[in-house]
């Protein structure tokens, strides 16, 4: 006996289903990654924040579709808006909107009730949107957030600025002191001593000295090659020597081969000795062996720690 077709609507609903699955599970490995691999790590609440909010997603549209794509599709308006970066945009607000829609659609078999609640609520989106004040300028009216004190905090750039020196666009955050707490550079520029691409994103501690940064593209930084792209984080000691990094490549540090990943940096004393890694060949230090794909950890005189 042949086997019954599948209904339409219900393969409708299955693929559906599958790609909201696939796009949740991939932001989810993506959350997880970068908080596992920047160093220092995100508060807790961060990634149990993000982690939390796409379970939850998942299982609405799973379980109520409509009202599921309802809160699927207010929440990519949200990341939309939220998040200037193009790429941003398209791989993770692009498809939330879109299988809101599918939810939403599908399970609805667009009726006018339905209809008028997506209407409502891209109405409610666009009333969340402030109108520019002039006195803001350059930065959106609608971005501002601002500290207890009343000083900014956060705010987008409506074009390229120079803020503290820097090429600037996108969006600017503020310690609680006023001084520049990071920035998307918006030109190829030199940051304390290194050259870094349009694009990165630059972090600066209360006194003003490179803390991070999120390079636009691999770069060689301080004589290493650390990886780009991906929020993928390269530290700085205080003196603006790199701390901690990601390299694209196995590399050979002080007669050591450390593994290329994006979970275990590279790390290095104000010396620029090499300070730990992991392992990606057998290594032998000070008479000792350590295992491939074991962690190291090294002195500033190059002897193993406990």
């Amino acid at each position: 006996m042949a086997a019954s077709p599948v209904p339409p609507r219900r393969s409708v609903r299955i693929a559906l289903r599958l790609l909201l699955v696939l796009w949740a599970g991939f932001w989810a490995w993506f959350v997880l990654a970068v908080s596992l691999g920047e160093e220092p790590a995100p508060p807790p609440w961060i990634p149990l924040a993000w982690l939390g909010s796409l379970a939850g997603l998942v299982v609405l549209c799973w379980r109520w579709p409509r009202l599921g794509g309802l809160v699927l599709a207010a929440a990519a308006l949200w990341a939309g808006w939220f998040f200037s970066n193009g790429w941003t945009r398209l791989i993770l607000a692009a498809p939330a909107l879109l299988l809101g829609l599918g939810f939403l659609l599908g399970a609805s078999r667009l009726r006018a009730g339905t209809s008028g609640a997506w209407l409502g609520l891209l109405l409610l989106f666009g009333a969340c949107r402030a109108p520019q004040d002039p006195a803001d300028l350059p930065y959106r009216t609608s971005s501002i957030l601002r500290h207890e004190d009343g000083s900014r905090r956060r705010a987008q750039l409506l074009e390229t600025t120079e803020l503290g020196g820097y090429p600037c666009r996108s969006w600017v955050w503020w310690h609680a002191d006023g001084s520049l707490d990071n920035l998307e550079l918006a030109a190829d520029h030199v940051v304390q001593g290194h050259a870094f691409p349009a694009g990165t994103r630059v972090f600066f501690d209360e006194q003003g000295s490179l803390a991070h940064a999120w390079l636009a593209r691999t770069t060689e930084v301080d004589g290493h090659l650390c990886r780009g792209r991906w929020k993928i984080d390269t530290a700085f000691h205080p003196d603006g020597r790199v701390r901690a990094f990601f390299p694209p490549e196995d590399l050979e540090l002080d007669g050591v081969w450390c593994e290329a990943s994006v979970f275990h940096p590279v790390y290095l004393h104000p010396n620029g000795r090499l300070a730990g890694c992991r392992l990606a060949k057998v290594a032998y230090v000070h008479g000792q062996r350590f295992e491939r794909g074991v962690t190291l950890r090294l002195d500033e005189q190059g002897y193993p720690r406990e």
